[in-house]
């Protein structure tokens, strides 16, 4: 748990820790501390715990990630996200502190919603969203719910059900529906969005 504003809130960096490697989570402490307009994490230490500072819990997780790839030698992949960490981290021996004056760091496209993340559950979702925050991605496009913009409208313009099933695409194919390259391939969508 940390303090913001006067609020005791969860720390979704510890989650993260965890889900890297059980028990990790008590080997860091981390601390949100908005100092100045730019994101940062600084790295230091008390006692046996590495305290990662920042002013917020992407700039954290970020650090975090600088802390294990730099002083604990680990490499968290794409498709490794797991490790197992030493029982004593190597120390960070003087404070560190990295920042960027870059707000908005982007990831994904249309095409990686079709083919990577159409099926997806919340474990492979919840793997991702560790991924981007260690890598200091705060702005993902979030192409959700579209299919049901567009049969809303659809339908307002007087199209039947079964017309609409036939020119949306389903989500495997949804970046080639959107380039106008197909339509109503793999369908129909679930009646989820009505």
């Amino acid at each position: 748990m940390c303090w913001l504003t006067g609020q005791l809130l969860a720390n979704p960096v510890a989650g993260m820790l965890e889900r890297i490697d059980k028990g990790a989570s008590k080997k860091f402490s981390i601390e949100i501390k908005s100092i100045g307009n730019e994101d940062y994490f600084e790295l230091d230490q008390k006692g046996n715990r590495v305290v990662v500072r920042a002013n917020n819990y992407v700039s954290a997780a970020s650090g975090v990630n600088w802390y294990l790839k730099y002083y604990a030698g680990v490499h968290l992949s794409w498709n490794g996200m797991t490790a197992k960490l030493p029982d004593v981290l190597p120390q960070v021996t003087k404070k560190e502190r990295h920042q960027t004056t870059l707000k908005l760091r982007y990831n994904f496209n249309y095409c990686t919603f079709s083919y990577s993340m159409a099926f997806w559950d919340w474990k492979r979702w919840e793997q991702e969203i560790d991924w981007m925050a260690l890598h200091s991605i705060n702005l993902p496009l979030a192409v959700v719910g579209e299919e049901c913009i567009w049969f809303n409208m659809l339908k307002k313009l007087g199209y039947s059900k079964e017309e609409i099933n036939k020119f949306i695409s389903g989500p495997a194919f949804m970046a080639w529906w959107e380039m106008n390259n197909l339509e109503g391939w793999g369908g129909p969508n679930p009646d989820s969005c009505q």
